[in-house]
Order: C-alpha cells, then sequence, then structure tokens
C-alpha cells in the first residue's frame, strides 16, 4: 500500500483517536477530500484500505509496546 496522503490521514486517525468506526473514518474522508462514498466501489475500495491501515498500526503499537 503506498504512503498517499490519505493513507497517511486515515493512519493518523486511527493513532489520535481510540475508538473510530470505519463509518465515522468514512464522513471525515468525505468531507475533507470530497470522496464519493455513497458510490459502492469506492466504499469497498476505502473499506479496505481502513482495514490495512488499522492492521500496520496496530502492528506499530504492538512492536512499541514489545520494546
Amino acid at each position: 500500500m503506498k504512503e498517499t496522503r490519505i493513507v497517511k490521514y486515515i493512519k493518523s486517525i486511527i493513532r489520535n483517536h481510540k475508538y473510530t468506526t470505519t463509518e465515522d473514518i468514512m464522513l471525515l474522508l468525505e468531507r475533507y477530500y470530497g470522496l464519493p462514498i455513497k458510490v459502492p466501489s469506492v466504499y469497498y475500495k476505502y473499506k479496505a484500505i481502513i482495514r490495512q491501515c488499522r492492521q500496520t498500526v496496530y502492528k506499530e503499537r504492538r512492536k512499541k509496546r514489545d520494546v
């Protein structure tokens, strides 16, 4: 996954806000980046991206905690 501006934004949301659902992140993307979340293909694409971002952020947390 490329470190694009949107991916960095999603990761920062996941890092800084403890409890955010995927839908909350989608609404923020729609507001600040103008993504058409109502379109199913866009929704599912970004749902997968958010899932991957969550996995990488959680992996970073585990590494930081174990060290």
